[in-house]
């Protein structure tokens, strides 16, 4: 996810492209270039951050300490260090940001005022971007499948939050801890929508077209009779739950680009994260985020079915509900199913899981 990106925040209107290239400092997923080498979205506002505070770090050993992504956190001194060897431009953090935070007013009125348009073209991006890597044939998911769309998940959830100037304050472990919950339900509910385009009853459609079958073994080679029956069991409930509750839904309601973009957002600032009060030095400005969506939401309902806009949108408030209670089955599966062992993600999934 690379392209670049204004002097501000990142501008909500743009895709980015999935790349595999690593940032320059600690080997975790690019996320731009923007300060003057390839890094990810931690070690781009870890860089900020300190340059900003003119920080002083020292470092516990011998200037020498290894910065890779488990441990970048370990040693603020080295990997400061690493920024400015890798290519980081002291003189490449916007002058906004180096005057801090805005007063209380500025950030009130900071609300664009058209907010769900700009996201509701990003979310028909990330649909055109999924459908590009349509696998044809259509085969069952692998576990491989499963890291994969993890992969995009994670990465479409960073990339929507990052459009909110609240996300890009966070420290590296309170985004961490958000992503860790948001990227499930970019994963639940963008496979819901392509499921909802499949009307074969016991199917649930990946992101990238492989499926889950209500069947465990329907679409499997070398079928061997022996797996435990439990597992079987478990994977046939997780797929008719998902879809009865997410693909049923999607169908019924026949959801939008504009309305999948107001759920993906009202989810990030209403997430059930163990950390609730990871936005609470700036809830006034989240407040008018979730107000101005719920707005804009109510406006777009009454515009495109003016006789029963007020029961659409409380049909699509309580979805958000569902697709809650999918995201604890879908993680109460990584404990149970084969396809969705964590021992065989990478490390950029795995970090999230264990965060």
């Amino acid at each position: 996810m690379n392209p670049s990106t204004s002097n501000t925040v990142f501008p909500p209107s743009y895709m980015p492209k999935l790349s595999e290239e690593s940032c320059a400092v600690c080997g975790d997923q690019m996320k731009s270039s923007r300060l003057g080498c390839p890094a990810c979205l931690s070690c781009m506002i870890f860089f900020r951050r300190s340059v900003i505070k003119n920080a002083e770090y020292r470092c516990p050993n011998n200037k020498d300490c290894p910065i890779f992504h488990e441990y970048r956190s370990s040693c603020r001194y080295c990997r400061f260090q690493k920024c400015f060897m890798s290519g980081m431009k002291s003189s490449a953090v916007v002058t906004r940001d180096k005057l801090g935070p805005r007063s209380p007013t500025q950030i009130h009125s900071d609300v664009p005022r058209n907010l769900m348009g700009p996201l509701a073209h990003l979310q028909q991006k990330i649909m055109e971007e999924h459908q590009e890597k349509t696998e044809k044939p259509m085969r069952r998911a692998t576990v491989s499948d499963v890291n994969r769309m993890f992969k995009w998940s994670f990465n479409d959830a960073v990339e929507w939050a990052s459009q909110f100037e609240p996300f890009l304050r966070l420290t590296n472990e309170q985004q961490k801890c958000v992503i860790s919950e948001y990227g499930f339900a970019f994963f639940i509910i963008d496979q819901g929508v392509k499921s909802a385009k499949d009307w074969r009853s016991g199917y649930w459609i990946l992101q990238n077209g492989t499926f889950f079958h209500v069947d465990y073994f329907q679409g499997l080679e070398n079928i061997s009779r022996e797996t435990n029956e439990e597992k079987i069991k478990f994977h046939s409930d997780f797929v008719v739950h998902l879809e009865t509750s997410i693909k049923r839904q999607v169908q019924i309601l026949q959801t939008d680009e504009f309305e999948i973009a107001v759920l993906k957002t009202l989810l990030l600032f209403s997430s059930s994260f163990p950390k609730r009060n990871i936005f609470s030095e700036c809830q006034d400005k989240i407040e008018n985020f979730k107000n101005k969506c719920l707005e804009e939401l109510m406006a777009y309902l009454m515009e495109k079915y003016p006789t029963s806009h007020e029961t659409r949108f409380g049909k699509l408030i309580l979805f958000i509900g569902d697709i809650r209670a999918a995201i604890k089955v879908v993680y109460n599966q990584t404990k149970v199913s084969d396809l969705f062992d964590t021992s065989k993600f990478d490390m950029f999934v795995r970090s999230f899981f264990l965060s």
